[in-house]
């Protein structure tokens, strides 16, 4: 008994490890609109926001914000998991960094994508709504390099 016992414990650990390192991302795309006249700024405060996320954020893969030639964006996240999603959601929360993006863009969609946890639809409450989750499909790079994109 206590053989087995033993052996149930070690495989325990052993599938808990794994699920740390699986990859089990969770992506935020905005569509997002400048406010007139505020492009300039709005272009300048993305190179600051990006630079405090990427030194503040461990568990941001991707932070990219796209601008066309008049006031459109499109607004790029990706986290390794529903965590490091909330972990970015707190520290935007009350911030600096809602008021001055507020200040620069309204949200026209926000859509997250993946398996998105409970907690982490409760921390968007009055952002958005739209969750979809992943039913099917693959994504040969972030299968192949899932461990190197976790140890990121």
């Amino acid at each position: 008994m206590k053989y087995m016992l033993s052996i149930l414990v070690f495989f325990s650990f052993s599938i808990l490890a794994d699920t740390d390192n699986k990859l089990d991302p969770i992506i935020f795309m905005l569509d997002l609109s400048v406010t007139e006249g505020k492009k300039d700024q709005a272009e300048r405060f993305t190179h600051e926001i990006a630079k405090n996320v990427l030194e503040a954020e461990p568990n941001t893969v991707i932070y990219q914000y796209y601008f066309n030639s008049d006031s459109k964006v499109f607004l790029y996240e990706v986290y390794k998991s529903n965590e490091g999603a909330i972990e970015h959601v707190r520290n935007f929360r009350g911030s600096e960094w809602e008021s001055r993006f507020g200040e620069l863009f309204s949200i026209d969609s926000f859509s997250v994508l993946g398996n998105s946890s409970q907690a982490l639809k409760e921390s968007l409450v009055g952002y958005t709504s739209d969750f979809r989750d992943l039913k099917g499909g693959f994504h040969k790079p972030a299968e192949s390099l899932a461990p190197q994109i976790m140890g990121l």
